[in-house]
């Protein structure tokens, strides 16, 4: 595990939504509409008491049952009240996530509002940052971490002092 990456030893609980969307773009070296630089990212949210908790993002190469259970299976404990949109990759889920509800997205997502403005976010994180991103997973998992921290003000630097004592040396040269 890298210092900017999510243990995922603690999946998500009580009131969870999921969704995919695509992230990135036409590449401004492109000449047509076949060479999108497109990614599929799977999203889920955990909602806590006032707004949202915690959150974990994949990317994966097509939004198959497959791939988004994987996900699921990884990032979302099996007692959770799981909602979904009605995308036929989630059919069938309810085997292994017996509290899971899919319900239409509504007019714009108005039924999955706050998952949306997450996503929302983290593209806005991304084209501000991180412009042309190739290799999204590292990106996501960077915003999942700093994310799902951001309310653990208390013990931060302490953390941050064990992290770093606990880290081999990194030279400059290892830059270069």
């Amino acid at each position: 595990m890298k210092e900017t990456e999510s243990s995922q030893n603690f999946p998500m609980m009580g009131k969870v939504e999921m969704d995919e969307t695509d992230v990135g773009g036409q590449d401004d070296q492109a000449l047509g509409r076949n060479e999108r630089n497109e990614k599929i990212m799977v999203v889920g949210i955990e909602r806590g008491l006032v707004g949202v908790s915690r959150w974990y993002g994949r990317v994966i190469e097509t939004a198959s049952k497959i791939n988004l259970g994987g996900f699921m299976k990884d990032h979302i404990d099996k007692d959770a009240q799981v909602k979904t949109d009605c995308w036929s990759g989630y059919k069938g889920m309810e085997a292994h996530f017996p509290k899971l509800v899919r319900e239409k997205s509504g007019k714009k997502g108005e039924n999955f509002k706050q998952m949306h403005r997450v996503i929302i976010m983290v593209k806005a994180w991304m084209r501000g940052t991180h412009h042309p991103v190739r290799d999204l997973q590292p990106y996501i998992n960077e915003y999942t971490y700093r994310y799902n921290r951001h309310k653990m003000k208390e013990g931060i630097f302490e953390n941050l002092l064990q992290r770093m004592v606990a880290m081999p040396p990194y030279p400059y040269k290892a830059f270069i």
